[in-house]
């Protein structure tokens, strides 16, 4: 493995380069990101690149270890890693980093933000509206039930709650509220979750995601044997290729670069909507991304290597 991608002449150069991999930090999303690193890190050494693990929640050595790397892997989820808060500092800091550039993590980082940017691209995406102190149970009682009740910002779904009866819910959204401050409220869509993978400026096959939860919620997402995955999505050829080309509006529309991954429900009339996007999608062994990847040839290390090859010509540029 490590000589076939290194003597590609794709890859050749990263023998020369050492790689800092960012992972950890403070958000509620830290276990998960040591894990995407952990992922990430071992690559890397398979494939003979030195290496170096740093985490930004102990900042001192976080701000020394930068310095030491050529480039840095960002493996972070959650706020401080996928809202673009570290790569504005690094932008300023002029150290190049993998992934997108600050304001396209903002704005697929809050869920506003990005159904706003949805419309704008003539992205379907369900019904919503944004709840606070103020308003929560006018807009909570008003709005048709079923309904998500989710963060605005955040992944791994936590903090996410299906709701099917506003009044045996209404503790639980103003426990939320008090939690968060503001909150999105989304229309559940009845139908098939399904999942679209890009890497680079390439659309990857569409999973289909079938929990045995209610929905695929953190311990779905997290705990082995609780969800079942085909990749490629058993769908029509159409409809796979229709959502291919809305997570690529998506990707570019955003700004984002390098890899990305878009949530989507399609409904029993085959109608995809989109849900959200991540910036940094996962890279553990229930990650997403990764299977789309192999399901057409592209191994793990070949992911790393190809999300990095990207970070590194744009920064050339």
């Amino acid at each position: 493995m490590q000589t076939a991608l290194l003597s590609n002449p794709k890859f050749g150069s990263f023998r020369k380069i050492k790689v800092g991999v960012v992972r950890g930090g403070s958000s509620a999303e830290r276990r998960i990101s040591l894990r995407s690193g952990r992922a990430v890190i071992n690559a890397f050494k398979r494939c003979g690149i030195p290496v170096l693990s740093i985490d930004p929640a102990v900042r001192p050595e976080f701000l020394k270890k930068i310095r030491r790397v050529d480039i840095l892997f960002i493996a972070l989820h959650g706020n401080g890693g996928e809202d673009g808060v570290i790569q504005k500092m690094l932008e300023r800091l002029g150290i190049p980093f993998t992934g997108s550039p600050a304001e396209a993590c903002r704005r697929s980082f809050n869920k506003q933000i990005s159904k706003r940017h949805f419309e704008r691209l003539g992205v379907p995406t369900p019904e919503y509206a944004v709840i606070d102190k103020k308003n929560w149970r006018t807009k909570a009682a008003s709005f048709p039930a079923p309904y998500f009740v989710k963060p605005l910002d955040g992944g791994s779904s936590q903090g996410v709650f299906l709701v099917e009866d506003f009044r045996d819910s209404a503790e639980k959204i103003r426990q939320s509220i008090r939690r968060f401050g503001r909150l999105l409220i989304e229309k559940r869509i009845v139908g098939r979750e399904l999942t679209a993978g890009l890497l680079g400026d390439r659309a990857l096959p569409v999973v289909e995601v079938k929990p045995s939860r209610t929905f695929y919620d953190y311990k779905a997402k997290y705990t082995a044997g609780m969800t079942v995955y085909e990749v490629p999505a058993k769908i029509p050829a159409a409809v796979a290729g229709k959502i291919r080309k809305i997570a690529l509006r998506v990707h570019r529309g955003l700004g984002l670069k390098g890899f990305s991954r878009v949530d989507v429900m399609l409904d029993k009339k085959n109608r995809p909507y989109v849900l959200e996007v991540n910036s940094i999608p996962g890279l553990t062994e229930f990650s997403l991304l990764p299977k789309a990847a192999r399901a057409v040839g592209i191994s793990f290390e070949e992911l790393c290597l190809s999300v990095l090859r990207d970070a590194m010509n744009r920064s050339r540029k």
